[in-house]
């Protein structure tokens, strides 16, 4: 088995969406804001795509720490049915620059959904190909949240206390402007 696996999965969102001026859901912006944080100590990369009440995320890493989180994703009361979509050995993490990316892009997402002929995101119904598809927009989309820095190790951009400090910071411009 190799060193690395690669998780992808889906599950929908129990809470309701915020509706506020910012282009990421509050609740979202906390998890992403969490994943930056414990990712990087689990050595754990990834990508999240959140729409229409569904994340699609793709986790990185060695299989003992996905399976740990994964574990912990299946009790984490901000989602339901959580649903693995792909599993496989990878010979190298492909999201190394981001402790969790976030790909806000929607009109991307559609290009990917109307290549395969669907018309709404809905990650239960996706196949393998179209599963590779959005883990290769994941990978190669912008990042809608900040980006670790190029070269640099996510352990060592974690430890430092300018990232958790930024990524807090963030999280509550996002959270005052929804409040506006």
């Amino acid at each position: 088995m190799s060193e690395f696996q690669q998780l992808v999965y889906a599950s929908r969102a129990t809470f309701a969406p915020t509706r506020g001026h910012s282009s990421i859901d509050i609740e979202v912006a906390r998890i992403l804001t969490i994943s930056k944080r414990n990712n990087p100590r689990r050595g754990l990369v990834g990508a999240l795509y959140f729409s229409n009440g569904y994340f699609f995320q793709c986790l990185q890493g060695p299989a003992q720490a996905i399976d740990t989180l994964y574990t912990q994703l299946q009790s984490d009361p901000r989602h339901r049915d959580v649903k693995t979509l792909q599993r496989k050995p990878i010979a190298e993490p492909s999201f190394s620059e981001w402790a969790m990316k976030y790909v806000p892009n929607a009109s991307e997402v559609r290009s990917v959904l109307q290549r395969f002929g669907r018309s709404a995101f809905d990650p239960y119904s996706f196949d393998a190909p179209i599963v590779d598809a959005m883990v290769d927009l994941l990978r190669l989309g912008p990042d809608g949240s900040a980006r670790l820095s190029a070269g640099s190790e996510p352990a060592t951009v974690a430890r430092s206390w300018l990232w958790p400090a930024l990524a807090a910071g963030v999280a509550v411009i996002i959270l005052l402007w929804a409040m506006l």
